[in-house]
């Protein structure tokens, strides 16, 4: 397994409401926009992350569609786990 990178060691970003008053329409959308900030950092972590792994190219399309081997119809794995 590969050394984690100093990106995916970062501290998860937050959007934190307790200074917010979210029954006023300003604090409301105020909040609305850390939200959609928060997401919009996890999603771009996760697709680099995806990137990183060789899952998916630069344009977000799947490397491979192929199943991995253990997957495969003739493969020795089984689904039994005990």
């Amino acid at each position: 397994m590969a050394a984690a990178s100093v990106h995916d060691l970062s501290v998860i970003p937050s959007a934190p409401f307790d200074d917010l008053d979210l029954d006023r329409e300003g604090d409301e959308e105020e909040w609305e926009r850390r939200a959609m900030a928060l997401a919009a950092t996890r999603i771009d972590a996760a697709r680099a992350r995806l990137q990183r792994l060789g899952i998916i190219d630069v344009n977000g399309e799947l490397v491979s569609t192929d199943l991995p081997a253990d997957m495969l119809a003739d493969s020795d794995t089984t689904l039994e786990t005990g």
